[in-house]
Formats: C-alpha cells, structure tokens, sequence
C-alpha cells in the first residue's frame, strides 16, 4: 500500500521558500532525518507518496511496487537466490548489490517526475551500497548510504534542484551488500508551485554547486 500526503501553502509564500531555497544553483539537499526532510517538503507545497510495501511481491527481475516505482535488476535474477533479490516481503523491498550472486546496479524508475526522493534503509554496509540521481540536472550524483547516514539502518533523502525520474542503486565496492528499504517516498511540487519552481532551477545556471547536508 502506498499514501499520499498533500500539503497546501499560499502562493507567494511558496515561491519565496522556492527561491531561497536553491539560491546557490545547483544545489541539492541531503537529508538523514525524515521529519526535517518532510519538513523541508512540505515547505516547498510538495505532494508526498510513500510507498509502505505492504503487498508482498515475488522475486523478478523487474516488479511494480504499489506505487508504482519500476523496479529492475542490471541482472537476471537466478532462483532460489540467497538474497530474496528484488522483492517485498515482510513489509519490506529486498534487494543486494554487488558481487557474483547480485546485480550490479537496481534501477527505480519512478511513476512520475518529481523533485524529492527519501527512504528508510536496513541493515546497510559501510563504503558498499550507493544511491544515485541527478538531482540538480548536471549529471549523476552519487552517495554512500551507510557513510551518510552514519549507521547501518536509516533515513536518507534527496531534496533536487532539478526534476528527476529515476533512481539507481549500486555497489562501491566488490562485496555483496544485501539490504532492505521501507517507506520510500516520493513528491511532486503542487501545480501553483511548478512554475516558480521551474523558474528557480532557470537561475541556477547564474551560480556555482553546492550540496548542503541538513
């Protein structure tokens, strides 16, 4: 099952948050709290989906989440296989990268653009599994989610300057790391919003990348 939380703000406001926020251009934020991530969302009149992973579904290489995140393996997935690769089960998505007996990389492909993207991550690696996007429209973007985060299970979100619709995980290293995601989510700027929004990431080619950690 997946919900949807909408958040409404004034219109001037909203732009005005819009614009402060990404005054550095091509910055994008990293978030390893969730509430300040939401927070963060909210402030900027965002929709947020979050996918709860409450259906269980099979192991493939490629499944829909509930929703609907595209879910697909670089590799076929050989069954049994050690890792439950790319399924949800238990209230959880379960997948591993890395090393003979998973894929290298795990692409989401996310049912819509949208301009934030956050998820709680298990039993994580030190300097193994990696989350990439690109987040301010120069290209990918790259993070070590334990090295982030901090610890092997925890929150690590994306606030963008720029429209994605894709997500990537991979491996930094040559070891398997096997892990499990819940509440992944997603959100979508409201429709008041879309202009001021596209017109902040306009001027962002006016200023030199930065990446704040909040």
């Amino acid at each position: 099952m997946y919900n949807s939380v909408k958040s409404l703000a004034l219109a001037t406001g909203t732009m005005a948050m819009v614009f402060g926020s990404i005054a550095s251009a091509h910055a994008y934020t990293i978030y390893t709290n969730r509430a300040a991530w939401q927070s963060a969302v909210d402030a900027l009149g965002g929709v947020t989906t979050t996918d709860t992973f409450s259906t269980d579904i099979s192991s493939a290489q490629s499944i829909t989440l509930d929703s609907g995140i595209v879910s697909t393996n670089a590799a076929n997935i050989t069954l049994p296989n050690a890792f439950n690769n790319n399924s949800v089960s238990g209230g959880t998505y379960k997948n591993a990268t890395g090393g003979a007996t998973a894929s290298t990389t795990i692409t989401w492909n996310l049912p819509t653009s949208v301009f934030a993207f956050g998820a709680d991550f298990i039993s994580t690696n030190a300097g193994r599994l990696t989350l990439s996007g690109d987040f301010d429209g120069t290209g990918a973007q790259t993070l070590l989610v334990n090295d982030t985060i901090g610890a092997a299970d925890g929150f690590l979100g994306v606030i963008g300057t720029s429209s994605f619709n894709s997500v990537v995980f991979g491996n930094n290293s040559t070891l398997v790391d096997a892990f499990e995601i819940d509440n992944a989510s997603f959100a979508v700027p409201e429709p008041l919003t879309m202009l001021g929004v596209g017109a902040a990431i306009g001027f962002g080619g006016l200023f030199r990348k930065t990446k704040n950690k909040q």
